[in-house]
Parts: C-alpha cells; sequence; structure tokens
C-alpha cells in the first residue's frame, strides 16, 4: 500500500521540530528538582552508593516537631478527635492526625497480620524490597481485616465515618481506592526522595483541592528514631509555583512524624513527604491507603488483582471502592455503564463483578464481529455483556414489584 507522501514518518518527524510542536514543552515539564533544588539543595535525594551522611543539614537530619528549633514553637497538628481541627490542619498543613483513629484491637490485629504476610512472603522468597525496606502490597488479598479498612467499616477502623466525611469533602463523593499497601522502613536503609503522591498528574497540580488523598494507618509507634515519616508541612501550598517553573523560595525543614500506634494521618496528595531512614536495630510498618476521584486510573488493578475468595465476600462498598463499578465517562467493561451508571453503589447500570466472574469461570465471552447475515447461533451467543444487561434489567424488575407490592 502506497501512503502519502505527506504521511510518512520522515516528513512527519521533519515538519515537526520542538519549536512548533502544540503542547510538548508544558507535557514534559515534570521535573521538579529546578524550581525548588535552586534554593533548596538539602532537599536532593542521598548517593546510595555512599554511606548515609548525617549532619550535614539534609532533609532525612531531622527530628519530631516538638523538638525541632524551627516548628517547635508553631501550631502543627496534633492527634485529634475534633473533626473541624482535622479540616483546619488539612487545609493549613496539607494534614491532620486522628487521634485513637484505630482501637488499641484493632492496631494490634492489623500488625499482627502484616508481620505474618511479610515474614511469609519472605521465606516464600518473593518479598518485595525497596532502598527503603520491604513492602506488601495487594492486602485486600492478604486478610478480611484489610478488606474492612478499605471500607473503613468501623468494626476495622473506629473512625471510619470521619475519614469517610473528609473524604467526600476534599474528592467528592464516589471517590474510589488508588491502592493499599505497606510500607517498611528497615534499619540502615536510605531515606525516600521527598515527593508528592500527586505526581502521576504532573505538570498539572491542582490549585483548588487535592485529586488524591492518603490514609496512613499507623500500626506501631512511630518517631524520628524508627524513620517515622518525612513530611514538610505547609508544602502543598507551593506546589502550583513549583510545576509553573517559578523558582521557590526556601522550604522550611522536614520532620519526622511522631505519633502513637492508632493514630490515623490523613494527608494531602500534593504535600512533599517520604518515608524516613530507620535508625533503630526494628523494622517499622505503616499501611498506606490512598484514595483518588472516580475517573482516575487506579495504582492497584483491582479488578485483576482482588482474588476471588475476596469478591465472593466483598460488599456492594468494597466493589465500588476498588472500581468494579462504573461511572458514565470511565471504566466500562465492552461499553457497559458508559451511557447511564452514575458510580453509586450497588447501582445495577454499572456492576462489573458479573465480567470478572465469567473471566474466573473460564466463561466469559466477549462480543465479536457480528453482521446481519450472521447465524441464530452467532446471534444468540451467551455473551458476558448480555447477562450483565440482564441484571440490570432484573434489578429494576424487582424495584418495580417491591414498589407495587407484588414481590
Amino acid at each position: 500500500m502506497t501512503i502519502p507522501y505527506e504521511f510518512t514518518p520522515e516528513v512527519v518527524q521533519a515538519h515537526s521540530p520542538q519549536n512548533e510542536q502544540l503542547y510538548t514543552a508544558f507535557l514534559q515539564n515534570r521535573d521538579l528538582e529546578e524550581p525548588i533544588l535552586g534554593r533548596n539543595p538539602w532537599l536532593l535525594p542521598p548517593d546510595q552508593s555512599k554511606p548515609l551522611e548525617w549532619g550535614t543539614g539534609r532533609y532525612w537530619d531531622t527530628t519530631v516537631a516538638r523538638k525541632h528549633d524551627y516548628w517547635k514553637q508553631i501550631d502543627l497538628p496534633l492527634p485529634t478527635k475534633d473533626i473541624r481541627r482535622m479540616r483546619h490542619d488539612l487545609r493549613e498543613w496539607g494534614y491532620c492526625l486522628i487521634e485513637e483513629g484505630l482501637s488499641d484491637a484493632q492496631y494490634q490485629r492489623l500488625n499482627t497480620r502484616l508481620l505474618e504476610q511479610a515474614e511469609g512472603e519472605r521465606l516464600a522468597g518473593i518479598e518485595q524490597q525497596s532502598p527503603y525496606g520491604q513492602y506488601v502490597y495487594s492486602l485486600i488479598n492478604k486478610g478480611e481485616c484489610f478488606a474492612k479498612c478499605i471500607e473503613q467499616d468501623p468494626e476495622a477502623v473506629q473512625a471510619g465515618p470521619v475519614i469517610e466525611q473528609l473524604m467526600d469533602e476534599t474528592l467528592g463523593q464516589g471517590w474510589i481506592c488508588h491502592a493499599f499497601l505497606a510500607h517498611g522502613a528497615d534499619p540502615d536503609r536510605w531515606p525516600q526522595g521527598l515527593h508528592v503522591d500527586q505526581g502521576a498528574l504532573l505538570p498539572w497540580i491542582t490549585k483548588e483541592a487535592p485529586v488524591l488523598v492518603n490514609t496512613m494507618f499507623i500500626i506501631e509507634d512511630v518517631n524520628e528514631v524508627n524513620g517515622g515519616t518525612l513530611i514538610i508541612p505547609g508544602s502543598h501550598k507551593v506546589m502550583v509555583a513549583a510545576v509553573s517553573g517559578e523558582p521557590v523560595d526556601k522550604l522550611p525543614p522536614a520532620i519526622n512524624l511522631e505519633a502513637r500506634a492508632g493514630t490515623i494521618m490523613v494527608f494531602d496528595g500534593r504535600v512533599l513527604h517520604g518515608t524516613g531512614a530507620n535508625r533503630s536495630s526494628k523494622r517499622r510498618f505503616v499501611l498506606t491507603m490512598s484514595n483518588v476521584k472516580p475517573w482516575m486510573r487506579q495504582q492497584e488493578v483491582w479488578l485483576l488483582s482482588a482474588s476471588p475468595e475476596v469478591l465472593e465476600q466483598a460488599s456492594p462498598k468494597l466493589l465500588h471502592r476498588i472500581g468494579f463499578q462504573s461511572l458514565f465517562n470511565c471504566g466500562a467493561v465492552e461499553g457497559f455503564g458508559v451511557n447511564f451508571a452514575q458510580g453509586r453503589v450497588g447501582e445495577p447500570e454499572g456492576a462489573l463483578k458479573v465480567f470478572r466472574d465469567a473471566l474466573d469461570a473460564g466463561t466469559y465471552r466477549r462480543v465479536g464481529e457480528l453482521r446481519p447475515n450472521s447465524s441464530e447461533q452467532d446471534l444468540q451467543m451467551d455473551f458476558t455483556l448480555r447477562k450483565a444487561m440482564a441484571g440490570v434489567t432484573n434489578q429494576h424488575s424487582k424495584k418495580e414489584a417491591a414498589r407495587d407490592g407484588t414481590a
């Protein structure tokens, strides 16, 4: 086949100099280093080919707020049960601390199950290591207590209703779970480079509100010794200036998070943070759940990774939260949900579990090529889409019967 000369790759490239391209320069502006590091060289990550340096004023060489000369007189977030104070802290500092967000029994259960899982994965030779410590991913499959955390079920997270209210106010109703994993800080490892979890959106940084918000479950005491999370309070406010290329003034120093086991930290996806350096003799774990707008692509592809056993027992709320509920403009399977689904919990118009069930059973039948002269057998094939559509009709029939009193 001969294609027009103007459409050949050579001509297209010749007619696409950098200065004529539409938005390439903007889209390539994913690096915050130049505007931030210019006046803040202390934020450079460590050279992992050399021993970690202390006493040089780098971001990991810090302490908790109450001991820090810069921060100790400033009214930074403290653990609280007052949602009004939480709102203030999130807006002003980019994070808040929920006092006793987990009961003693709840955080002990999470900690015990996690430590068992981490050791089991190590013995199986499948542990996932990072420069900072062991990570444990896909927690939904690794204990019912973790699945209930995704639901913010008060049986597993006693502050669940508070967290859901903060998420509704920050992300809007219908938000979903981006990922849920455990971050380990191992002794004699590296501190993580400070970063923003909303970085996947770069070069866009939302000014008015975040589109990602983290919930960190603290299941053992954390501090400056065992690698408590590093955070620069209020840094979410400078990200818009940084991504626009404007030089950022000298940032205030980072601090280590100090919190008792059972505390929950909710933090803005635009705030600079990272895993601290663990100078104790024992690994430290926290659980981090990221939540995002329902139209965003999730870090964890729950549609594939969630186990059949979890899905069999999953409530409509859990299914919604891990992305098994399509939205009118995204998340559809074979178009199912595009036109009518609103992304609501339990909504039949966007319920995707039927497709995953068929996939697990080996019976998923996709709609392929059909024609006016297709055989009746082909036209009446047991497409999985047909079953999904029938589920909507059945649900509506049941509701109508219930309204008419004929059920």
